[in-house]
């Protein structure tokens, strides 16, 4: 996970957790909680973040299971105590990770794409990466050719994530739409690709040993192509786009292919998390399930509606 998508994630949820607090009765035997139904949809989000799962799970166990599940659960006065004081802890992590984050210059937040890469060896290899991911924005006509523009915005902190922003006109998320169905089409692809590959090796070894002849090697290659050419034509049904320039459709097909040898390699691209839902569903790779469950997205969102009127 970007260390952004966990800045992300500590400072929607801190300020629900934070405010949760309980009423306790005139016995003060019990403590009932209010605000519980946000705050444990924080809970759950931050869970997802490896080192802070334990901590979630300390403070969750401390909830008999008939009150997990309550609208406003009811916590003797001992288990409250107990609760607040693992709470706190939580939050003083959340709130490090916060101010820590925002200490850096980390780039701008906005609709785009992250792109996670692979460990590399050597500088050569990173480099490799960069001038393929290039290729495959630059070559396909679908993305070059429209309003919107790819921009570089950063690479994020101790990892090996790349951050673009996608330039244009707000709402209409014709990159990031190409993409995602690129993505889904290259990683269809990939298996057949993978028997392809295998096949022009054995191919080649072949040739050069004069067991087959030129003619073989041209009926392959006029098979492999045909696969990438129903490849396009996949993309185009997809994208609602007709490609009638042949030239073209043998830029969408290399792209394809790019794509798919980029992924086989374990490189792996997703929409950032300030992309609308209904966008970064549509990419194929599993992080982009929702890292803030519904609830919280919506009480998210009426907070920026306030803060804009």
């Amino acid at each position: 996970m970007r260390l952004y998508n966990i800045y992300y994630i500590c400072k929607n949820s801190i300020e629900p957790i934070m405010e949760l607090v309980g009423n306790a009765n005139t016995a003060n035997t019990v403590v009932t909680l209010s605000g519980w139904r946000e705050a444990k949809a924080c809970f759950e989000a931050v869970s997802k973040i490896s080192f802070f799962s334990s901590y979630v799970d300390e403070i969750f166990g401390i909830f008999p299971a008939y009150q997990f599940k309550k609208v406003k659960p009811e916590l003797s006065s001992h288990d409250y105590e107990m609760f607040m004081s693992k709470k706190a802890l939580l939050v003083a992590r959340l709130d490090a990770i916060v101010e820590l984050y925002q200490s850096m210059d980390s780039g701008e937040s906005k609709e785009g794409v992250d792109i996670k890469i692979p460990d590399c060896e050597t500088l050569d290899e990173y480099i490799g990466y960069m001038k393929d991911i290039n290729f495959v924005l630059n070559q396909c006509p679908l993305i070059s050719n429209c309003d919107e523009q790819v921009v570089f915005n950063t690479v994020d902190v101790g990892s090996m994530w790349l951050s673009l922003l996608i330039k244009g006109a707000v709402g209409t998320h014709i990159i990031l739409n190409t993409l995602a169905k690129l993505s889904e089409i290259a990683i269809k692809f990939l298996s057949n690709y993978k028997v392809v590959k295998m096949q022009d090796e054995y191919l080649l070894s072949m040739k050069q040993k004069n067991e087959i002849g030129e003619e073989v090697i041209d009926t392959f290659k006029k098979i492999k192509d045909k696969m990438l050419d129903d490849n396009v034509s996949e993309l185009e049904k997809e994208c609602g786009v007709e490609i009638t320039n042949p030239e073209e459709r043998d830029k969408t097909a290399k792209t394809i292919e790019k794509l798919s040898t980029l992924i086989d390699k374990g490189v792996e691209i997703y929409s950032a998390i300030e992309t609308t839902q209904e966008i970064k569903v549509m990419f194929p790779f599993a992080e982009n399930s929702p890292l803030l469950p519904d609830g919280l997205q919506r009480l998210i969102e009426e907070k920026k509606e306030n803060i804009l009127e």
